[in-house]
C-alpha cells in the first residue's frame, strides 16, 4: 500500500489513440489527507480537468489544470486564510529506455528537460495532481493585503555599547 494521499493510476498501453479526458473530484476525505501531506489546514475543494494522450510508442503527455482551494497560514500574522489554486499541467512521461536515450543524445550544454518516468506501465494522476496542487502553494503565504513591518527595538543610550562590554562583564562579576 503506498503512502500518498491520492492515487490514481492509469495504464499507458491502454490509452486510446485520440486520448482520454477525464475530470478529478475527489471528496473530504481525500482532501483531508492531502491537508496532511501537504501541512496546511484544510483543503475545502480540489477539482482536475486532464487530457492524456499516447506519445511516440512508449509514451504519454498529459494536459490540463488543477484548481483548489487551500488554507494556509499566513507568515505575517500567523492566521488561517483561504486561498486559490489554479496550475496548468504539461507534462510528458517515457519509459526508462526512452529518458536514457534522451538523456545519452543530448548535448552536453544543453539544459535538457526528461519526460517522467512511466511506473510498471502506468501513470500516477492522482499523484501528479497531488504534484501540481503543492506547487500551486505559495511557499511563504500573506494574507491579502498583509505587509511585514520589522520589529525596531528603540535602545537610547548616551554612549555606544561596545561588543566587548559583555565579556568585560564576564571577566570583572562585581
Amino acid at each position: 500500500m503506498s503512502d500518498l494521499p491520492y492515487s490514481h493510476v492509469i495504464s499507458v498501453a491502454d490509452l486510446p489513440a485520440h486520448g482520454l479526458d477525464l475530470k478529478f473530484a475527489p471528496g473530504p476525505e481525500i482532501w483531508a489527507a492531502l491537508a496532511r501531506h501537504l501541512n496546511v489546514p484544510q483543503v475545502d475543494a480540489l477539482t482536475a480537468h486532464l487530457h492524456v494522450a499516447p506519445e511516440r510508442s512508449d509514451g504519454a503527455h498529459v494536459t490540463g489544470e488543477v484548481r483548489g482551494r487551500v488554507s494556509q497560514i499566513s507568515v505575517v500574522s500567523l492566521e488561517s486564510f483561504e486561498t486559490d489554486v489554479v496550475e496548468p499541467v504539461d507534462v510528458r512521461f517515457a519509459s526508462a529506455e526512452t529518458i536514457a536515450r534522451i538523456i545519452a543524445n543530448a548535448p552536453e550544454d544543453s539544459d535538457i528537460d526528461p519526460p517522467d518516468l512511466i511506473v510498471d506501465g502506468g501513470i500516477d494522476l492522482g499523484l501528479l495532481i497531488t504534484e501540481f496542487l503543492a506547487l500551486g502553494l505559495d511557499p511563504y503565504p500573506r494574507k491579502p493585503g498583509e505587509v511585514f513591518e520589522p520589529y525596531e527595538e528603540s535602545v537610547e543610550t548616551d554612549a555606544p555599547v561596545s561588543p566587548f562590554a559583555a565579556l568585560a562583564r564576564l571577566k570583572d562579576p562585581t
